[in-house]
């Protein structure tokens, strides 16, 4: 009863959240307050979401906290005819399009951002999900309470076999709810919205080299790692709802399809934990 009550509840967010982000006029979405620490949203896109993307940036573009940056970051041969008319009208409201060198697909979304505001808070998102007004709020609330912490509203948490090794990601206690303290046993999941404050990640997460060896379709693993070897945890950032809605139900270019239905994130997980040699004990695991 209780899970059909929140499908309905659900639902019915979607409806009224899709229906608002439609109709509300645009408005400038940038913050004026000036901040010493900014906030940059980021996140990145190719021409085959383009059709749909201006509705997620107008989700973000509604929250109830504003940032100091939204960016998204593009391959570098995508060009300007190919944006449509609603993102170019994003634009006079304070979205940028930064077409950026490298093929590191999902990486794109964090990698530029990091270095070139290092000392600044970054949020990623996605560019095919229509996002709760709270979302930023909510990481924002959260990042208060524990500074040195990634803070994610929708986190799974790694779980072992019988024999002390890592479970299939699959077996992983997936939009784990049931801590909202730092932990390391924590994986922060990008699609919900994730805060990074700044330095958090480890010397080599910006090693595109190493990042296209061992783990270039799956951001959120070779995250944790980086996060890990600096000792970084990952928090729950409470909320109602971890998963956005998609914007549109079929998602044909979805990396999700080929991570966890063709088991693939157990490859990554395992690439990047034996080539920097961490032991499982380190995850925290209860």
């Amino acid at each position: 009863m209780k899970k059909l009550t929140y499908r309905i509840y659900r639902k019915i967010h979607y409806i009224l959240r899709r229906i608002y982000v439609h109709t509300a006029p645009n408005r400038y979405a940038l913050s004026q307050h000036g901040r010493k620490t900014r906030i940059i949203v980021s996140l990145t896109s190719y021409p085959g979401r383009f059709a749909h993307i201006h509705t997620a940036l107008k989700s973000i573009m509604l929250q109830t906290v504003q940032p100091d940056k939204i960016i998204v970051w593009l391959d570098e041969d995508v060009t300007r005819e190919q944006f449509t008319a609603e993102m170019l009208a994003l634009e006079q409201y304070g979205i940028e399009y930064r077409p950026m060198p490298g093929d590191l697909k999902p990486h794109k979304k964090y990698f530029h951002a990091m270095q070139e505001y290092p000392d600044d808070i970054i949020i990623t998102v996605d560019d095919d999900l229509i996002y709760a007004k709270d979302v930023i709020e909510s990481l924002i609330k959260t990042h208060k309470r524990y500074p040195k912490a990634v803070c994610a509203r929708r986190v799974h948490k790694i779980t072992k076999k019988p024999n002390g090794e890592i479970a299939p990601y699959n077996e992983w206690l997936g939009e784990y709810c049931g801590c909202d303290t730092p932990s390391h046993a924590l994986v922060a999941t990008g699609v919900g919205g994730v805060l990074y404050p700044p330095h958090c990640l480890y010397e080599k997460a910006f090693d595109e080299k190493l990042i296209t060896e061992l783990s270039l379709k799956a951001d959120d693993i070779w995250l944790k790692f980086m996060e890990l070897l600096n000792d970084t945890p990952v928090v729950w950032a409470p909320c109602k709802i971890p998963m956005p809605d998609l914007i549109e139900k079929e998602q044909a270019t979805s990396l999700k399809s080929e991570n966890v239905g063709k088991n693939k994130n157990d490859i990554y997980f395992m690439n990047v934990q034996n080539y920097f040699h961490v032991y499982t004990d380190v995850f925290e695991l209860k």
